[in-house]
């Protein structure tokens, strides 16, 4: 009997999923973080969730771990001391960065630029040059100064080092020969070279990405490593492929050499698994909504596969990294609620957080929050405990929300419900990022929502998007868990191209993608995956000559040789360049960068239909409650979702309940239970 195992740790809760191979049954359980040692809240999650699905660790086949140990680690500045060895006279490289304002107009008047990750006092330059843009040596390496450099940095006390020399990308020999100095000087440091992390031009973002690499290395290496054996001492025999931020898996000895594909690990899980499922039904084009405690992540997949990007920010930083393209914004369940001097509404983006968390937890909050506003509305249930373990105290919610309506000169419903208005419209906004403002119409996609209190507001966010239908999965709260094990190991394979349409031939092109890809299957046979199961995805990115802004354009490398290969990609581009910016140009195309995706198909869990066993829900009413929906109370059913079997009709208002989360109906509107055992919701109207 064989079982695999998602475990995804987030900052408050380590969530855990098993699916069980033979019956297709998934379990979930969620356990307290443990950020002094995350390894240990994830082993106890682990043993929890087996024991509790009726196996063993030993009895895993696999096992796929999404962290935010390297968030964490670059949002609170914990990560290892970083020893740069660039090019002589680049030395200030990441402190001169970039020319750009963080935040809205005027908001960096009070910013505090962060210190660069590699201190000036652990950079080196070295003598030798690179030259461009035909990738020869003009002046040879001056191998006495890099013996120096290294020695000088390894007795400073550096934990790692990084080597990011001028135009490496076009010619890697003086890094590599560098990295091969450093191995002979000393055998304790960990090294990456920017011409592998980011084979690519742009001096800052390569050598950002990489110092961010080996400000990561020594704590993932530790973590992962105190993890491989917690779980050999559990009697475990599976693999581990640890999430990347782009969705896909790789090896923990991959995942060691390369942290810096982990900066988004968490939330990359849910969007791949909202796709999965969403594409599953016969939707591929949906928006996902992803609602915790703290924040909200949206994103956009079209056609089942997630929107990616290769600008990846993480606080302040931003570097080159492939990641699903997220959205966030700070709108969750532990959201404060105010009344500002001006007498308007805000909410967030302040969080009560875990402790003391709303003061419906209990725990000693007194701010009013999203949470509380849900409960003075009936929207959380009485009787219904967070988490299946957490009873809620509906007489300190109330407590919260009346200062509010005092303020406001209101009643207490009606500044619960101004509450869930106002970060309704800032999810909303987040929404018309990834959909409206990129060019895409939300009224011809889908909404999956998930998360912890996702399934609660996203009835109301589909009737303002028009975003129809509205998909609840079966164990939203632990959705990323889930999205883990539909994963695929993945990487990228890329290198700068810079040549025009005029000047390069399909057959050109061809012969470069097909290079790329020769590296990708080295890397997928390291990684042990079959043959048979390779896949490959070929993209340009692609920008009009003497222009900056770039577009990554899927080939059809079969087509690329044909006469029209090369006009197909052009055409694609302004196609996808009008929709976004409204213009296009009369210019030549560039290729600014090729690229190969390689993926070695996994296969962590199955989703299957089931039967349907007719509309009638009465079997899973578990109550009836005074709700409010649009200015009254209104009698309202309460589901337990357990119950709820493949068919089953629920008109609204409606609430459905289970131990990760609650589902909002509202009136006129229609839930249906469909034969992946999704809630799916549809306006009166069938829409």
């Amino acid at each position: 009997m064989t079982h695999n195992l998602g475990v995804d740790v987030g900052g408050t809760f380590t969530d855990v999923i098993v699916f069980d191979e033979s019956t297709h049954e998934l379990t979930i359980d969620k356990v307290l973080s443990t950020p002094e040692n995350p390894s240990e809240g994830v082993l106890q999650g682990i043993e929890e969730a087996t024991t509790k699905a009726g196996t063993s660790v030993g009895e895993l086949d696999h096992l796929f771990h999404g962290t935010t140990v390297v968030t964490n680690m670059l949002l609170e500045e914990t990560g290892s001391r970083v020893g740069l060895i660039t090019t002589e006279g680049h030395e200030d490289v990441l402190h001169l960065a970039r020319a750009w304002t963080p935040g809205p107009l005027y908001g960096w008047m009070d910013m505090e630029k962060p210190d660069p990750l590699a201190d000036l006092v652990d950079t080196r330059g070295i003598s030798g040059t690179i030259n461009s843009p035909d990738g020869e040596e003009t002046e040879p390496l001056d191998e006495t100064e890099v013996r120096e450099a290294v020695r000088e940095l390894e007795d400073a006390g550096v934990e790692s080092l990084t080597v990011a020399l001028l135009n490496s990308y076009l010619n890697p020999e003086h890094e590599e020969r560098v990295r091969e100095i450093v191995e002979e000087e000393t055998s304790e440091l960990p090294v990456s070279i920017s011409s592998e992390i980011v084979p690519e031009y742009g001096e800052y973002e390569r050598t950002l990405t990489t110092v961010i690499n080996d400000y990561a290395r020594p704590k993932v290496i530790q973590y992962l490593d105190d993890l491989d054996a917690s779980l050999d001492e559990a009697g475990s025999t599976a693999k581990m492929n640890v999430v990347r931020s782009d969705g896909g898996l790789m090896s923990s000895e991959a995942a060691k050499s390369q942290p810096v594909e982990l900066a988004l690990s968490g939330p990359s899980g849910g969007v791949v698994g909202a796709a999965a499922i969403a594409a599953k039904k016969g939707v591929p084009d949906v928006l996902t909504l992803d609602m915790g405690g703290t924040s909200t992540d949206v994103s956009l997949v079209e056609d089942g596969t997630p929107e990616t990007t290769r600008q990846t920010k993480v606080g302040y930083r931003e570097f080159k990294s492939r990641s699903v393209d997220v959205n966030t914004v700070g709108a969750g369940g532990g959201s404060v609620a105010r009344v500002q001097l001006s007498g308007s509404l805000q909410v967030g983006p302040e969080s009560s957080g875990a402790d003391p968390g709303p003061a419906c937890y209990g725990q000693g909050g007194e701010e009013p929050t999203v949470t509380d506003a849900n409960v003075v509305l009936g929207r959380i249930p009485s009787g219904v405990q967070l988490g299946g373990k957490m009873d809620l105290d509906h007489e300190a919610a109330r407590e919260a929300i009346a200062g509010i309506a005092e303020e406001r000169g209101s009643s207490i419903e009606e500044a619960a419900q101004a509450i869930l208005d106002i970060v309704n419209e800032n999810m909303h906004g987040a929404l018309r990022v990834v959909s409206v403002e990129r060019g895409y119409d939300p009224r011809d996609f889908g909404l999956v929502a998930f998360g912890g209190a996702g399934p609660m507001h996203a009835n109301a966010l589909a009737d303002v998007m028009d975003s129809y239908p509205l998909v609840i999965p079966p164990g939203p709260g632990v959705m990323s868990a889930f999205g883990f094990l539909t994963s695929d190991v993945q990487n990228e394979f890329s290198e700068t191209y810079l040549q025009t349409d005029d000047d390069v031939t399909g057959d050109d092109v061809y012969d470069e993608l097909r290079t790329l890809r020769e590296e990708a299957t080295d890397w997928l046979n390291s990684e042990g995956v079959d043959e048979e199961n390779h896949a490959f995805e070929y993209f340009a990115e692609c920008r009009y000559f003497r222009q900056d802004i770039q577009m990554s354009i899927p080939i059809d490398i079969d087509n690329l040789r044909s006469e029209t290969g090369l006009a197909e990609i052009k055409g694609d581009f302004e196609s996808r360049h009008d929709r976004r910016f409204g213009f296009s140009l009369d210019a030549p195309l560039e290729i600014a960068n090729l690229r190969v995706i390689g993926k070695g198909t996994m296969q962590g869990v199955t989703i299957e239909a089931a039967d349907l066993e007719g509309t009638d829900p009465s079997d899973a009413l578990v109550d009836t409650d005074e709700v409010y929906f649009d200015g009254s109370y209104h009698d309202t059913p309460i589901y337990d979702r357990t119950e709820l079997r493949p068919g089953n009709e629920i008109a609204g208002p409606a609430i459905v309940i289970d131990d990760d989360s609650t589902v909002v109906v509202q009136p006129d509107h229609t839930a249906t239970i469909d034969r992946y055992a999704n809630i799916e919701i549809t306006r009166g109207d069938g829409r």
